[in-house]
Formats: C-alpha cells, structure tokens, sequence
C-alpha cells in the first residue's frame, strides 16, 4: 500500500500534491487545476509509477479549491474513476462557476465594508477570474459526511471534516497506519489561510473563518498521527510540534493586530497596511483583509476590541479602552 507524491504545477505555490495510492482501489487524493499543463504532468508523474489516468478508479478531494478538484471530473469522464468528496465540496462540483461569482459579489462587499477603495476592489477581478478559468464542474459519485469510512488505495479511510481554510477541509485518515492526507489544513513550509465566506445558510451571517480555523487546528493536534501528507510542500513527520509553531504564530499576530488597533488604526485594511507594506496590501487586498478580520473576529470574541458600523456600512474597530472613553463611560 504504497503512497507517492506527484506534484502537479500551480502558479505562485509551485506545485501541489497529488497522491497516489497504490491498492485497490487505485486512488488519488486531489487532482492539480483543470489546465492542459496540469493534465499533462498528472499523466506525467502517473507514468512514471507505471500507470495511466485510465487506471485511477477513486478520486478523494481534500476540499473543493481549484488546485485540488481541478481535474476530478475529467478524470472521471475519462477513467470512469468514482469520484469521492464531504458534501460540502460535492456541493460546490456541481455549479462551481455560479459558486465563484456569487463567492466573488460576496467578497467584494466584504472588503467595502472592511475598508478597501473601490479601485483596490476592482484591481482584484484578475484573482477571480483565474479561479473561473482554472476550474470546472465535476459530480461526486460518493457524498461524504464526518465519521464515514470508504476503501482506498487497499486501506480504510476515515473521513474527517476540518473546515477552516475552506468549507471543504477534510482529512483522510488512515486509522491502521496513523497517517492522514490533510490538503491544505496543515502545511510544512507556509501558514494556512482562512477564507472567509457566508455561512451555509441563508441571511447576511458570514463564518468566523480563523476561530473555526484554530478550534480544528487543536483538535488535529490532539491526534496522534505519524504522517501527514499536506496538499503542498513535504511529508509532515511532526505535526504536534509544527501546530504549535503556527498557534504560537496566530498569538504573536493577535498581539500585533491588537496594539495597531489601540494605535488608532480603525478598519481591517487599515491594519492589513501597517501589518505588511502598502504594496502588498494594494496588490493582495483579498488575502490580506481576510487574514486581518481573522484577527479582529479573535479579538471581537474575547472582548479587548469593539466592533461597531458606521453609517455608511464600514465596520470600525477600537480597543475596548478606546470604546469606553469615547462613550464617556468608566
């Protein structure tokens, strides 16, 4: 039951990780983007094992971004490859541009109301429309919930939901073996972002994206895995020791936030500038301002920093101190 990494091109991370496992059924887990690049070193690195793409016969996708659900309904049309997901990335497969122009009209409002100008919002279309252009559709033939089981690669697979940095996260883990295929939930070499989107169900309520994000973080932690195979970057030998680099990471980063906040800085781009550069800020405004009300939202929650909306919609933040004086109270 061997397992391979198989890395697939993808602009500004490199590459991400397909892995293959060998076992009946033969299996991947996620795909690379839907591009003829990323088609062709698939069937690249495939060959180099000794296989084809019409030999793969299971498809599990970590979460529904494009670099790891790209393919998956190519491959399924091509191979008759069953493809298996958490409803939560099936959903998306089966309209995913409507999801990414109604994740894009979403995401505009957000960052308006969190302090980006207009011409740093409508700097950002390129960004969507990579994301259109670098997926496609794709049906999930077995639908997923936390606590199934499936066959894969001759081992049983327990399916995990970790949702954080996407909807979709979910860990494959391999319970005979104590190893775990954990997409982008954790990574070697970067720091996981937390995208932030509504909530599953109607209304104006939005997820508190890295809350969630550090919550299943802890719960990973607390599982005692030998392995995880990330969706970039390395084999991760250490999970324990590499979780507490990042919560250690997140605290120190909270501490920042909150000190820009009693500076006087009000909204979360105002924040995301003096936490990075304004070149980064105006050339990242999406990342960035999700990274920043990741922060804001922690702070919100325990109560050292207000959030309150201003007349015209933008929410202002201000140290709880701040919010006192200004409201003539002790």
């Amino acid at each position: 039951m061997t397992v391979s990494q198989l890395p697939i091109p993808v602009p500004w991370l490199g590459s991400v990780n397909v892995w293959l496992l060998e076992g009946d059924p033969l299996t991947i887990v996620d795909t690379g983007p839907s591009n003829a690049r990323a088609a062709a070193a698939l069937e690249e690195e495939l060959a180099r094992h000794g296989y084809s793409v019409e030999d793969i016969e299971l498809v599990l996708l970590t979460h529904h971004h494009l670099d790891h659900s790209g393919l998956a309904g190519a491959i399924r049309e091509r191979a008759g490859a069953r493809v298996a997901a958490h409803r939560t990335a099936a959903e998306w497969g089966r309209n995913y541009q409507a999801r990414v122009a109604a994740e894009r009209r979403f995401t505009e409002r957000l960052l308006a109301a969190h302090g980006v100008p207009a011409n740093r919002i409508a700097e950002t279309a390129p960004f969507f429309e990579y994301i259109a252009d670098e997926s496609a559709d794709y049906t999930t033939d077995v639908v997923l919930a936390d606590g199934d089981k499936i066959v894969a690669g001759g081992r049983t697979i327990r399916v995990v939901h970790r949702p954080g940095h996407s909807t979709s996260d979910t860990l494959f883990v391999d319970e005979d073996s104590d190893e775990a295929f954990v997409g982008d939930h954790l990574l070697a070499e970067i720091t996981t972002g937390a995208e932030i989107m509504p909530t599953e169900l109607p209304g104006r309520e939005r997820r508190r994206s890295l809350l969630e994000y550090l919550g299943n973080l802890r719960k990973t932690e607390a599982m005692g895995l030998a392995a995880c195979f990330p969706g970039h970057g390395p084999v991760i030998e250490d999970h324990r020791a590499l979780i507490e680099a990042r919560l250690a990471f997140h605290a120190e980063r909270l501490d920042r936030v909150a000190e820009l906040v009693r500076d006087g800085c009000t909204t979360a781009f105002q924040v995301a500038r003096r936490l990075w550069s304004d070149e980064i800020a105006d050339t990242q405004p999406v990342l960035v301002t999700w990274e920043v009300i990741g922060h804001l939202d922690i702070l919100v929650n325990r109560g050292t920093v207000r959030e309150d909306i201003d007349p015209d919609g933008c929410h202002r933040f201000a140290s709880k101190e701040a919010a006192r004086l200004a409201a003539g109270t002790n």
